[in-house]
């Protein structure tokens, strides 16, 4: 079975998904039956004239074209604000950069000055089940680059800075 949904790559606010569900093809309609009160059939219909008529692989070009884009821009503003000795990783997918930072880094309390600042990052230690990666974070650079991601990574760095 496979199951997905155009909540990454086309529209997040819609909540819609898809299966192929193969020989579960009962289970999953019963399943649906019983587990949903509704469909929003008037978006479903809309993502489905969209992908007939050829338009979701246009957009999935331009979006790739726009997300290397902004990649290449936030790494940019990670090189110049932050610290000489820090590392980030070139993402084969998705829309997250992974930054190592010096080992006197906390990302706790670096997240935790960060709001402070309503500036979002995630520490690296929430994705290890033994606690690694402390001096780690995960910067999204899926909302296009603009004056505020741009002050964001540099607040950022500053924070960064103070802690070293």
């Amino acid at each position: 079975m496979h199951c997905s949904s155009f909540s990454k790559s086309l529209t997040p606010g819609y909540r819609v998904g898809w299966a192929i569900p193969g020989k579960f093809i009962e289970k999953v309609k019963q399943a649906k039956r019983t587990q949903n009160i509704s469909c929003p059939t008037l978006t479903q219909a809309a993502i489905a004239h969209f992908l007939q008529n050829g338009r979701y692989e246009y957009h999935l070009r331009n979006m790739r074209k726009a997300l290397h884009t902004q990649c290449l821009r936030y790494m940019q503003a990670i090189i110049d604000y932050f610290p000489a000795n820090t590392k980030v990783s070139r993402p084969q997918g998705g829309f997250v950069l992974w930054v190592h930072l010096d080992k006197k880094v906390n990302d706790f309390k670096l997240r935790t000055e960060a709001m402070k600042h309503h500036i979002s990052i995630m520490p690296g230690k929430i994705f290890s089940a033994s606690c690694h990666y402390g001096n780690c974070i995960r910067i999204g650079f899926g909302k296009p680059w603009d004056e505020d991601a741009d002050y964001g990574l540099m607040m950022l760095g500053k924070l960064i800075r103070k802690m070293l």
